[in-house]
């Protein structure tokens, strides 16, 4: 996003949204210090408070915009994206993402074309927001009886300035790992793929740590690697999370890619399990009065607050882990479920091309279509593929997931084929 539409969008907000305060926090990216300052001179163009809540987590925005009373709590990242990506996320006064109506509500001021400004401008304040949430962070937790011996790879973002603390201050053993923070991720690129985490694997293991721990960029994202320097899939942050925060019988929400080795394990909990669109769960939280939320790498849990947090969900975990052990068992063991994630890099109409691909899987004896998000085939051996197009790049992202190994690769590949040829020859180079 340029200077310009950063400015616009933020004298928008301000003006849809009414005079109060606006929280305003950025991760480490070159430009991110940059685009919080045009954000604020947008708010204040439009007569109201920027509050600077300064370089923190994206977690730490929304919990700022939450304890503050802001109408909205802007964080200037690009999360996981490379390096060169910039962007602006927004959180509503409980420390949620915007709901459609409200996006909606910034979209037809947009085109209004009013003179939005105010004669008097806003007067800029910072805040603390950064401390506040590492000390209430810690204090929802007692001191572990014997720590884990942990390595935190921070991504060299702002998540360095919380999950190595916090686990220290609660008796854990915490090797640091891309602390400095840092625009350039010397280190490795901010999304904890496996390959790109393959550095830090092999350090968890040299040094006979009990567990790995990995943010992304702007640390709403958690991995976890077991003392083999195993990469472990997502679906057990989601199991642990799970395990540790909810009770049984509860409403838990599940996004549409998320394994189905978390749905086995929450109904055997006694938990109701509801789907939802990716990076929509707190639609579902609200109406469901649910307990708990996850998608691939990300936690909700309402209790703590309505904001995926990839630091509380690293404490919550090795607490977990650490106070009972046969939990460890988990992060040793070979998961029933093969899970992956192909990102093919095109955009494609997926509404157009579902006929096509829906023919295509044919052959694989469909069980269920869904449609909630993207479009996701599930098949009569409980295997499933799905389609949806990236939200933040130029990309078309495929996840898919089976028991066997073979089918697994045997849906993947005819995925990417089908998917090649909906985009033409040519537009996909890999």
């Amino acid at each position: 996003q340029t200077p310009e539409q950063v400015d616009k969008l933020a004298l928008t907000s301000a003006f849809a949204f009414g005079r109060g305060s606006y929280g305003i926090g950025w991760d480490g990216r070159k430009s991110s210090a940059l685009l919080a300052r045009v954000v604020a001179a947008g708010i204040s163009s439009a007569g109201s408070r920027p509050v600077m809540f300064g370089l923190v987590p994206t977690p730490v925005t929304a919990f700022g915009a939450r304890e503050e009373g802001c109408k909205i709590g802007f964080s200037v990242t690009a999360s996981h994206n490379p390096p060169e990506y910039s962007g602006v996320k927004f959180f509503d006064g409980k420390g949620m993402e915007l709901p459609k109506e409200q996006e909606l509500r910034i979209e037809r001021a947009m085109v209004v074309g009013a003179d939005m400004s105010s004669p008097e401008f806003g007067e800029v304040a910072s805040q603390d927001v950064l401390g506040p949430y590492l000390d209430r962070l810690v204090s929802r937790f007692q001191k572990v009886p014997k720590g884990l011996k942990i390595v935190v790879d921070c991504s060299n973002g702002p998540g360095a300035l919380v999950t190595p603390k916090a686990l220290d201050s609660l008796g854990h053993r915490v090797i640091p790992l891309n602390a400095q923070i840092s625009w350039r991720f010397p280190a490795r690129l901010p999304e904890p793929t496996p390959e790109n985490l393959a550095d830090a694997a092999a350090i968890v293991s040299s040094l006979g740590a009990d567990l790995g721990l990995a943010h992304d960029g702007d640390a709403d994202r958690l991995v976890l690697i077991n003392p083999a320097g195993r990469v472990l899939p997502d679906s057990i942050v989601s199991i642990l999370a799970l395990r540790a925060s909810v009770q049984q019988g509860r409403v838990v929400v599940l996004s549409e890619n998320t394994s189905s080795a978390v749905e086995e394990e929450a109904t055997r909990m006694g938990c109701h399990v509801v789907r939802s669109r990716i990076g929509k769960s707190f639609v579902e939280i609200e109406k469901e009065g649910a307990a708990f939320a996850t998608e691939p790498s990300k936690v909700v849990d309402p209790k703590w607050g309505m904001w995926e947090d990839g630091m509380y969900a690293a404490v919550l975990i090795a607490d977990a882990l650490a106070r009972e052990p046969e939990l460890l068992k988990l992060i040793g063991a070979e998961p029933k479920w093969q899970y992956k994630q192909v990102n093919i890099p095109v955009s494609v109409d997926l509404p157009r091309a579902a006929e096509r691909i829906e023919a295509e899987f044919a052959k694989f004896r469909i069980s269920e279509v869904r449609r909630l998000d993207g479009l996701k085939i599930v098949f009569k051996d409980g295997s499933w593929i799905m389609f949806r197009s990236s939200g933040t790049e130029p990309k078309t992202r495929i996840y898919c997931e089976s028991v066997d190994p073979l089918r697994l690769e045997e849906l993947l590949g005819t995925g990417k084929k089908v998917l090649e040829d909906v985009a033409g020859p040519g537009k996909v180079q890999w």
